[in-house]
C-alpha cells in the first residue's frame, strides 16, 4: 500500500489547478500532519481550500507526529510533515519548499513537489500537463521557469513516444 505525507502547498495548489483528484489515483492514501490541516483551515486560507478540507475525501487522513523534529529554518507544518514521513516510513513526502526538500534529501526521504505530482499524473494520462501548469502558473505559486520548461519538454517527449 502506497501512502504519502503531504505539506500544505501541494494540496493547496493541486486544488487550485483542479488536479487534487489525481492523488488517490497515484497513491492509496494521503496523510496530512495535524499542523498542516490547521494551516489549511486558517482564517486567511482561500475559501476553496477550506471548503475542500471541511469535507475531505476518504483517501485523506489527518495524523499527528509523535515527535516533531526541531529543524531550524522550517515552519511547523514542514517540520511535522518531515517527522511524520520518517515516523511512518511513507512512500513519499509531498513538499514544495526548497529548504524543506533539502532536509528531506539529507534524511533520505523520497519526495515530490506539486509539479512532480502533475508530471506523474500526466505520465499516467490522468491530466493534460500543459493545461494543469497553465492553471498552476495563474496562481501565486513560485517556481523557476526552467523547471516548468523541463517538465513540458519531458511531457512532449512522453506524448510522442506513446500511442
Amino acid at each position: 500500500m502506497s501512502f504519502v505525507v503531504s505539506d500544505s502547498s501541494p494540496i493547496q495548489y493541486l486544488i487550485f489547478c483542479r488536479a487534487v483528484d489525481v492523488l488517490p489515483r497515484l497513491y492509496d492514501r494521503v496523510i496530512l500532519p495535524a499542523s498542516v490541516a490547521k494551516e489549511l483551515s486558517h482564517p486567511r486560507t482561500p475559501a476553496e481550500i477550506k471548503t475542500w478540507l471541511s469535507a475531505p475525501p476518504a483517501w485523506i487522513s489527518v495524523q499527528s507526529a509523535k515527535e516533531i523534529a526541531p529543524i531550524a529554518g522550517l515552519g511547523l507544518g514542514e517540520r511535522e510533515a518531515i517527522s511524520l514521513a520518517e515516523e511512518l516510513n511513507a512512500t513519499q513526502l509531498l513538499i514544495d519548499e526548497q529548504a524543506a526538500r533539502r532536509v528531506a534529501l539529507e534524511r533520505g526521504l523520497r519526495f515530490s513537489g506539486t509539479v512532480g505530482i502533475l508530471e506523474q499524473a500526466a505520465a499516467r494520462r490522468l491530466l493534460d500537463l500543459p493545461n494543469a501548469l497553465k492553471l498552476l502558473l495563474g496562481t501565486n505559486f513560485r517556481i523557476d521557469v526552467e523547471v516548468v520548461r523541463n517538465a513540458l519538454a519531458r511531457d512532449a517527449v512522453r506524448r510522442k513516444s506513446t500511442p
